[in-house]
């Protein structure tokens, strides 16, 4: 993974070393972790308007038609397709 490798090296960390302790080390999350929490962080910056109109209008909290105990959740809504 290119992750890893820069990883090594910025520390002068050798290959057969475990690579995980260097990426806590320099606070770095995992590829996919640090996918998640960007799509998270924008998801949570559209419903607090913090994010562009564009983007707040795409994410709009999900309101049910009658009471349910689901409105509870914080469910998003999914928009249609154009």
């Amino acid at each position: 993974l290119v992750q890893n490798v820069a990883a090594r090296l910025l520390t002068d960390t050798r290959r057969r070393e475990h690579v995980t302790p260097v990426l806590t080390q320099l606070h770095w999350l995992p590829v996919r972790c640090r996918i998640q929490f960007k799509i998270l962080l924008l998801v949570f910056k559209s419903l607090y308007l913090y994010a562009p109109l564009h983007l707040t209008q795409l994410v709009q909290p999900y309101v049910p038609g009658r009471l349910l105990r689901s409105a509870d959740r914080r469910l998003l809504q999914v928009p249609g397709v154009r």
